[in-house]
């Protein structure tokens, strides 16, 4: 059985918080997405509307699966932060009224959009959900099974670490839809499985991999990494069948599996007090397989033309593409060239000398791109590097960057 103290068990509460936060905004999104309301809707709503809301109707199975999975992370947060001397069932519950109380504003919610139908069965079958997951957890709880917070390096965390996590995260989950028919995966795994081979989106997930690994080593202790680690990217692998327009890769479980030893290589250096160059050291080697990963994912398939397409310098890139699928989303942009920033001002390299270096490789990537079809010259690039080397000042500003790092005993 794990022991904590009053410190470790308020760390725990003040995470389970954020995370209710979190996914309790992530199911309003889910749930109203693609957001088309009309209020004009409520005043043709009559008796003959209310009846189909409130009468029970026999869910596909698809739906019925959905529903009972979508609010057990959200029972189980629930019950984590109620009150012990409740007592087991008050606690539950109150989870299962909590669960039909967030499912009834968002079905009054879903009243006023154009494409959503409300109705009286996802109310029951989301509470069933919170309930269901307030008594496994507590089951679990009696068991002993606790859940334990990853130990991090310093009192205050690397934001731009966790930003580049977050955005690694953000470009596996948008656009932020899962579907229900992931559950047909589990019966036909085959087709979960985008067999395509491509080499440019295998650079592509090997450089992401990498930085990922180098991210969150910089944010924990040797012997939470792999807690944290593993985690996340079999999430990240999840993500691409749960939510909507993704298929998994072939190409991105192979560069997962190839990028293992090299983030092994990162994570088993464990550092000393004063023993500063291994932290420089990881980041080198992330530098040294990252970046001409990412070189040859922005610049695949390789397929240049006689004459450059039209520039269009102004022009937004989509929230997020497959990365096989041609050019890559803002998210994707976003996640490489913070990660370059970051990890070249990791290796002790001054701020001014990566931003010349950065925009000047952003800007030859971006002209070249104007050499291949199906590419254009855009300036979300440089401007990423405009924010991050902004957001990397800021940081070392306020004493978290790795030079500050460098005097924190690891152990």
């Amino acid at each position: 059985m794990v022991i904590r103290g009053p410190a470790s068990e308020r760390a725990l509460k003040t995470a389970t918080a954020w995370l209710l936060s979190l996914t309790v905004l992530f199911m309003l999104y889910a749930s109203l997405y693609p957001f088309d309301f009309d209020l004009a809707r409520l005043a043709a709503h009559g008796r003959e509307v209310l009846e189909h809301s409130l009468a029970w109707r026999r869910p596909p199975r698809t739906d019925l699966i959905a529903n009972l999975l979508f609010y057990l992370p959200f029972g189980a947060l629930v019950v984590s932060l109620t009150h012990r001397s409740w007592g087991r069932t008050r606690r539950v519950l109150f989870t299962l009224a909590a669960g039909m109380v967030l499912s009834v504003i968002i079905e009054c919610a879903q009243a006023t959009t154009v494409s959503r139908d409300p109705s009286i069965t996802d109310v029951t079958l989301n509470a069933v959900s919170a309930g269901i997951a307030a008594l496994l957890a507590l089951f679990a709880r009696g068991l002993g099974l606790q859940p334990a917070l990853p130990e991090l390096r310093t009192n205050r965390p690397d934001v731009v670490a966790v930003l580049i996590v977050a955005l690694w995260i953000a470009s596996h989950a948008a656009p932020f839809m899962p579907t229900p028919r992931f559950i047909l995966y589990f019966t036909q795994p085959v087709r979960a499985l985008e067999w395509q081979w491509s080499s440019g989106a295998f650079a592509g997930y090997l450089a992401g991999y990498v930085v990922l690994g180098a991210a969150l080593r910089s944010l924990l202790r040797p012997r939470s990494f792999w807690q944290l680690f593993l985690p996340i990217a079999l999430l990240s692998l999840l993500a691409r069948i749960v939510f909507r327009g993704q298929r998994l890769e072939l190409s991105e479980v192979v560069a997962f599996a190839v990028a293992l030893p090299t983030i092994w290589q990162m994570a088993r250096s464990a550092e000393r007090a004063g023993e500063h160059h291994h932290s420089v050291a990881a980041a080198r080697v992330a530098l040294l397989w990252a970046a001409p990963a990412f070189v040859f994912f922005s610049l695949a398939p390789f397929d240049f033309s006689v004459r450059s397409q039209d520039f269009a310098w102004l022009t937004v890139p989509p929230l997020t593409s497959r990365l096989s699928a041609g050019e890559p989303g803002l998210l994707e942009v976003a996640y490489f060239y913070t990660a370059a920033v970051w990890l070249l001002r990791e290796t002790q390299l001054p701020l001014r000398r990566i931003l010349v270096g950065m925009l000047t490789t952003a800007l030859l990537i971006e002209v070249t791109q104007a050499w291949e079809p199906g590419r254009a010259a855009q300036l979300a690039g440089p401007l990423v590097v405009l924010v991050a080397t902004a957001l990397v000042w800021a940081r070392d500003r306020v004493g978290v960057g790795v030079t500050a790092r460098q005097t924190v005993p690891s152990e």
